[in-house]
Formats: structure tokens, sequence, C-alpha cells
């Protein structure tokens, strides 16, 4: 029985190529097949645009979001970032940063994503409840195990033992340069934790050879340049990787290694001249998926409606937070121009992104304008520095759902 669609997108290209893209039918959070008896209740219009699947980011420290960038890097390794964000923990930014409540940070976490048109995130610390509500900015992995790195877990091998082996066991190995952080495969490998799931995060120190110990054991890479580059003064050799036939993804990193988003990395990632455009869109979607098991949108019946509208691909690929015209989580706009939430009758508030208006869905708006009037150190956050929302009385706009 076909479902009875309540959405229509029509008018894009797709984003991977194709001037003229399909016209999309959603309902109940995925695409459906058209309803011939006239059920589509709300029409967008997408003319200009290309629709693709919502990027992911395969790694995200979420509750640093709040954070500045720190340290001072160039570091060997990451033991010695850690040793000095220790140091620096009295700092009163450490202090500001943590003045805002653990879920809010999160949700800030969020929301850096959804402003790049990410519907789907990995992120590496314990599962807060406030991550699976309904109205968190995008969709984040619920099912995963994971461990630091290898010399900050005495018990390596009981975090992955924990794990359940069908779903990701993630750990931070080989971030940093020097010999010992290219030892760290060899650790994961004599503990036995270098599996199928194993989903190695940064690899920075890894070769050819370690690039095919990591395709025989079917274990995947998140690879993380702009963190890297500020960090370590290199990046994973992801050539390596994928010559080995190594599942390779795209991760973000947080903002306090000095990556502002997931576009500023995606722009990194286009920087180091590995792959064409084609191949970066399909690392920051499809790859991903398969690297960090993160669910991916699509145009096929029954897909996920998690989905992206840009008005530039090569703007996109180049970092620009500008290009993003709408993003659906779920079947739900919750970002974008808002001539788009306005058609799609949703209430809305205004947001101005990098100097250009766009919208955010009521609740999600009210609510980081909320916090980011109670907190003024926010706006130094690089992600959030050029970022700013609307009173709460001139919230919300339009919508008639």
């Amino acid at each position: 029985m076909r479902a009875r669609a309540t959405l229509r997108l029509h008018g894009a290209g797709t984003l991977h190529g194709a001037r003229s893209g399909p016209d999309v039918w959603v309902s109940q959070g995925r695409v459906a097949w058209a309803d011939t008896n006239g059920s589509v209740v709300k029409d967008i219009d997408l003319q200009g645009l290309w629709l693709g699947p919502g990027l992911l980011n395969g790694h995200d420290h979420l509750d640093f979001s709040t954070f500045p960038p720190m340290g001072r890097p160039p570091y060997v390794n990451m033991y010695g970032w850690a040793r000095d964000l220790d140091g620096g923990s009295s700092e009163p930014r450490v202090a500001e940063a943590l003045a805002v409540a653990p879920a809010d940070r999160l949700f800030l976490g969020g929301l850096r994503n959804l402003l790049c048109g990410v519907t789907a995130v990995a992120h590496h610390n314990p599962f807060h409840r406030s991550l699976s509500r309904d109205d968190f900015p995008v969709r984040v992995l619920a099912k995963y195990g994971f461990a630091h790195s290898p010399g900050l877990t005495p018990r390596l091998r009981k975090t992955y033992r924990t794990t359940d082996r069908r779903i990701p066991w993630m750990v931070h190995a080989g971030e940093g340069t020097d010999e010992g952080s290219r030892q760290e495969l060899a650790r994961l490998s004599e503990e036995n934790v270098l599996r199928q799931n194993t989903v190695v995060i940064h690899g920075v120190a890894f070769g050819a050879e370690e690039a095919r110990r990591m395709a025989d054991a079917q274990a995947s890479l998140i690879w993380c340049p702009e963190s890297n580059h500020r960090l370590y003064g290199a990046t994973a050799r992801l050539a390596a990787f994928l010559e080995a036939g190594v599942k390779v993804g795209l991760g973000s990193d947080s903002p306090i290694s000095g990556v502002r988003d997931p576009l500023s990395n995606l722009a990194a990632a286009k920087r180091e001249g590995c792959l064409d455009d084609e191949g970066l869109l399909a690392l920051a979607t499809s790859g991903t998926a398969a690297a960090a098991r993160l669910p991916l949108g699509g145009f096929e019946d029954g897909a996920a409606a998690d989905l992206v509208a840009v008005s530039s691909r090569s703007a996109l690929l180049d970092g620009d937070r500008r290009a993003i015209a709408l993003v659906l989580v779920g079947g739900r706009p919750r970002y974008g121009e808002r001539r788009l939430l306005e058609a799609a009758g949703v209430e809305a508030c205004r947001v101005r992104v990098d100097g250009v208006e766009r919208a955010l869905d009521a609740a999600t708006g009210r609510r980081a304008s909320s916090l980011v009037r109670s907190h003024p150190a926010l706006r130094g956050v690089p992600w959030l520095r050029d970022v700013s929302f609307d009173d709460d009385e001139e919230c919300p706009l339009g919508g008639n759902q």
C-alpha cells in the first residue's frame, strides 16, 4: 500500500550531477511514492538548487561545541595536546564553555552540524538521552562503543568486549606524527580489537602497511583533515587507505581542536587534492555512511528523507555555509531559506548565517537564541561568531501547520 505523501520537493538538479532531478515525495519521514489522488499538501519549489542526501559527520564531540580552539600546536601526538588541555583547565574560557549545561552544549553541537547541511553525526563520548529527543537538530548515532586513545584507555580490550559486534566501536589511533602514534595500530591488533566493526579516528601516522592491515581486518577510517593539520601539521594519507580498500568517511572533530564545522573540514579535504568533486561528495555522504554506520538519505522509495538542497556545489565544497538552502531531517524541514520553510508550512525563526538570512524551525531557533543571549561568551566561538538570531517576539515566522 502506497503511503500518502505530505510534502513534495521538485525542480532541483541532483547534488551528484544531473541537471534535472526527480520529484521527491515525503511521508512519515521517508521518501514515498506519489499518491495520485492529490494527497500532496505542501509543495516546495527547488528551482535552481541542487538536491541530494544530507551530509554526514563521522566524528564529532558534540559537547565541546561551546569551546574555542585550544592548545599550542603543532604537536607530535595527541598526548602532548591532552597535557596542554589539562594544564589549561582553569582558564576563564574553559569555565565559560562549561557554564553551558551539558544538554545545551550537545544541542549546540547538533545545531553546528545542521547549519552545514549535516543530517546525521557520530558523537564520540557517552550517549546522552537528550541526543535521542525528537527536537534534537540532527540524527545522532545511538548504538556504538568507543575508547578514547590507546594510551588513555588502560582497559582497551574491555571497552571493545562490552560492545556488540554488530555496532561500531570507535577509537582515536595514530593521532600524531611520531613513531609511538604509528605503533598504535599494532597495539590494537595485539589487543585483538582491530576488527570488522572497528572505526579508527584520525590515522595520521599510518601509511600503506597500516592501511593494508586495516583493510585485511575490515576496519574503517574516519578522516579529519582540518583538525589534523592544525594540531599536527599533517593528516592521514587518504590515497593509501583508498588504494588498500579501506572504508573511509569524513569527520569534523570539534571546535576545541580548531575546526569551525563539517563544511570547513570538507573544504580542507578538497585542498588535499586527493579526490575530485564527485569523490568528495561521495566521501561526505555514502562513504561516511559505510565507515561510521550512519543513516544515509536518498531518493528511492522508502529511503530516509534526510536531504539537503544547496545553491552551489562548488561553494559547498569550498566550505561556504551560505550554500545551504534547505535541510530535511527525517522529512522535517529544519533549516534553510525562509521561503522554503514557509512553503512547507513550518513555523520558523529568522537567523543570519555569514551575512545571509536563513530560518530555523521555531523550536530550534528559540532555544538557540535563548542560549546565546544567556551566555554572551558563545559569540566568541568561531562557528557562532557570524550567526545571529532574532529576538523571541519576532519568532515564529509564518507557518500554517
